[in-house]
């Protein structure tokens, strides 16, 4: 029988623990008190679009119904859904979309997000649409929002119907949340058809816990309020918009907003409405703390005590020394050591020269500087060795891995090293599986090193060191 959702909640448990890296807020009630914004991008495969006869309007007019579904289920728990762009394969298909499984066609998805669609719209989120029927469920997700690593979800809209892909679709961004299926004691209004269930009533008792929890651990990017999209401008559509002091949606929702009158007026003494950077209808003092540093890459935001908006996320310029001798990077430490214990846990630490010098030049699944074409691999020259692959040491304990993964120890006699890496075969790679063991953006390669891949020019700020960024100078 073909589930709703096609992943477990084991596995949803096993991917929300993969990204609870980030720094608590120590207050949780923080993260139920400001409005939380995600944004979406929703992708049509090609088969869609023909099924409508090439009607991109009509294309547009599905997606703005589908994201506005979500969006009315996801006020419960007070966050949008914006639809920040649209992305329609009128040619072809961006990705093979002929495997028997859709969680496989997940695969392709979201490397296909991460190499091409994300550097073109970022986003929080993106979701594709398929016409097509599978044996194993109707939808599939991976990955968390506000995560560096491969993220996203699909599901099937076989026909005309709405309503069904719509709610299957706030099932998958309900897991991008933290959020897992429902179990005997969860209920939304008296009733057990809830969404992260089988059903349509709204979400659970126990998806709002989930939610809230998740939330709480410094999902920053979902605080950023975003521009308009697809939206139809009229004042009680909870978005404020051209002469609108605020937004309180309908007459009923009104009844229990402090700050904002029904017809998107201030109430009488108060200075805002929304925002982290507003308090009980005034704005918050000059020097307030509305978004704290993730990292030591990043830089905390401040009030400035005239406006109810935290300003835009900053963080510290790449090329800044971060620990482990490494430097930041896209708002990140890209350390060789923080890989390895990502991977193998905390005791684990980045190898030494000798490891890559023995590993990355034999050119093979193990140990190289690329994949050339489809059937061979490039072996690394030895003074590229350390922009091969990842080579880890002191490594305590195996963890788990996805299907197809598999590790190698490489014992040195002479220094008594035992050097650990991640192998890649090239079969993975149509199959859309990530590469754990490639050297993330930014690492350092060494001094006077050149990565085999293109390189970002900070020459000017650092003369005497390569980093590894695919990125054209």
């Amino acid at each position: 029988m073909r589930s709703i959702c096609g992943l477990t909640d084991d596995e949803t448990v096993k991917q929300l623990a993969e990204h609870e890296n980030r720094a608590r807020i120590r207050d949780f009630s923080e993260a139920y008190m400001h409005q939380k914004y995600l944004e979406l991008v929703l992708v049509f495969d090609n088969s869609r679009y023909l099924y409508l006869n090439s009607n991109l309007t009509q294309v547009i007019n599905d997606a703005i119904l589908l994201t506005a579904i979500a969006d009315s289920y996801f006020q419960d728990v007070r966050m949008r859904i914006q639809l920040l762009a649209m992305e329609v394969w009128t040619d072809r298909d961006k990705i093979a979309l002929n495997a028997p499984v859709i969680s496989q066609v997940l695969g392709q998805f979201v490397q296909y997000r991460s190499r091409d669609l994300s550097r073109r719209i970022p986003a929080d989120w993106a979701h594709l649409y398929l016409k097509k029927q599978f044996s194993d469920a109707l939808s599939q997700h991976c990955g968390s929002v506000c995560s560096t690593l491969p993220s996203g979800s699909t599901s099937s809209i076989l026909d005309k119907n709405i309503l069904g892909p719509a709610t299957w679709t706030t099932h998958a961004l309900g897991h991008s949340v933290g959020m897992i299926h429902d179990y005997k004691y969860c209920q939304c209004k008296g009733r057990h058809s809830c969404i992260m269930g089988t059903g349509r009533t709204g979400f659970s008792n126990c998806s709002y816990a989930e939610f809230y929890s998740h939330v709480s651990s410094g999902l920053n990017c979902l605080t950023d309020i975003p521009g308009l999209g697809y939206v139809v401008k009229r004042c009680g559509n909870k978005i404020v918009e051209e002469n609108e002091e605020c937004d309180c949606g309908s007459r009923e929702d009104c009844k229990e907003d402090q700050c904002c009158q029904p017809d998107c007026k201030f109430k009488e003494g108060a200075n805002c409405s929304t925002g982290l950077c507003c308090h009980n209808c005034q704005f918050r003092p000059s020097g307030y703390m509305c978004r704290g540093e993730e990292n030591e890459c990043d830089l905390a935001e401040y009030c400035s005590g005239t406006s109810a908006l935290c300003p835009s996320d900053a963080y510290k310029q790449d090329g800044t020394p971060c620990k482990y001798r490494a430097r930041c990077v896209r708002k990140g430490c890209q350390s060789r050591t923080m890989q390895c214990q990502n991977i193998f846990g905390a005791d684990a630490m980045g190898a030494p020269l000798q490891c890559y010098d023995v590993v990355n030049v034999i050119g093979d699944q193990y140990g190289n500087c690329g994949i050339l074409g489809v059937r061979q691999y490039e072996k690394c020259p030895r003074e590229k060795a350390l922009c091969g692959r990842l080579q880890c040491i002191n490594v305590k304990t195996i963890p788990d891995m996805p299907d197809h993964t598999i590790l190698i120890s490489t014992h040195l006699h002479e220094e008594n090293l035992m050097c650990w890496g991640i192998g890649y075969h090239l079969a993975m790679v149509p199959m859309g599986l990530p590469d754990l063991g490639v050297i993330s953006d930014g690492t350092s390669c060494g001094k006077e090193r050149i990565s085999n891949k293109t390189i970002v020019c900070l020459s000017l700020c650092l003369p005497h060191e390569i980093l590894c960024v695919s990125a054209p100078c």
